[in-house]
C-alpha cells in the first residue's frame, strides 16, 4: 500500500491503526521531506512493525512525482503483487480495502468511487461537491473514460500494471496524475473496474489542492485527448 504524505503528523497513527484493524498488508509512505515531523512518526511505527516502510525523499515535488518514485522502488525490490494507493489524510476508509482486493482478482485496476452508487461523500459543502461532480463529467466528456470516478486516489492495480505507468511518458505533478494515469490504463486496453466507497472530508490538516493544481486537472484532459489523437493517427500510417 501506497501512502503519500506531506505535513500530515497528526493523521499519521489514527491511519495505521485503521489500516491495521482493517488488514496486515504492507504500508509505504512516501515523505517529501515535510517540516512537521511525519517521517519521524512514521519510523516510531517502523520501530514496531515491520511491514511499515519509509520512503523519505529530499523535496516536495506534487503527488506524481512522489507516485513514481514508489512505483520504481516497489519494482526493483519486487514487493508486492498487489499495489494499493491512497490518501493520508483520513479521507479513504481503510475498511475498504478488502472491497478493492476483490475487485482485483478479476481486474488489472480497480477505482474506488465516490459516485457507483449515488453520491457518497460526506462534509463536502455543496459547492465542492458540484465541483467534484462536474469535473468528473468534464473528464469522461472529452477522454470517452466511461467511469464514474476518474478523480478517485483510492486505487488498487496488480503489479503488471506498474511497469506499464513507469513507461508511459506521464507529465502530470498534481492530482491530474490520477487522470492520466486511468487513462493511461484504460487505453492500454487493461480491465478497469469500479467498487463504492464512502469518501469522508478530512479533519485535520490542510487541503494540498492549489489554483496550479486545479488548473493542470483542467488542462489535462484536452492534453490526453491530443495525445492519443497523434498516437493513433501514427498507428494508421
Amino acid at each position: 500500500m501506497l501512502i503519500p504524505t506531506y505535513n500530515e503528523v497528526a493523521n499519521i497513527d489514527p491511519l495505521y491503526r485503521l489500516i491495521r484493524d482493517a488488514c496486515d498488508y504492507d504500508v509505504m509512505f512516501i515523505d517529501d521531506s515535510s517540516p512537521d515531523g511525519t517521517a519521524d512518526e512514521i519510523r516510531v511505527l517502523m520501530r514496531s512493525d515491520p511491514k511499515v516502510h519509509l520512503l523519505d525523499r529530499e523535496k516536495k515535488e506534487g503527488l506524481g512525482q512522489a507516485y513514481r518514485a514508489a512505483y520504481r522502488r516497489v519494482v526493483k525490490e519486487g514487493m508486492w503483487d498487489r499495489v494499493f494507493m491512497m490518501d493520508a489524510d483520513l479521507s479513504h476508509q481503510p475498511s475498504h480495502l478488502k472491497a478493492l482486493d476483490k475487485a482485483l482478482d478479476d481486474s488489472t485496476f480497480v477505482i474506488g468511487s465516490r459516485y457507483l452508487r449515488g453520491v457518497s461523500v460526506l462534509n463536502w459543502s455543496i459547492i465542492r461537491l458540484n465541483l467534484s461532480y462536474v469535473a468528473n463529467w468534464y473528464i469522461r466528456a472529452i477522454t470517452r473514460m466511461p467511469f464514474t470516478d476518474c478523480t478517485s486516489g483510492f486505487r488498487g492495480m496488480r503489479i503488471e500494471a506498474v511497469p506499464a505507468l513507469l513507461s508511459s511518458g506521464i507529465k502530470s505533478s498534481g492530482y491530474a496524475f490520477l487522470v492520466e494515469t486511468l487513462f493511461g490504463i484504460w487505453k492500454r486496453g487493461m480491465n478497469v473496474s469500479e467498487v463504492p466507497i464512502v469518501f469522508v472530508e478530512r479533519a485535520m490538516g490542510a487541503s494540498k489542492v492549489s489554483a496550479g493544481v486545479f488548473f493542470e486537472s483542467l488542462a489535462t484532459p484536452v492534453r490526453l485527448l491530443f495525445r492519443s489523437f497523434l498516437a493513433d493517427s501514427g498507428s494508421d500510417q
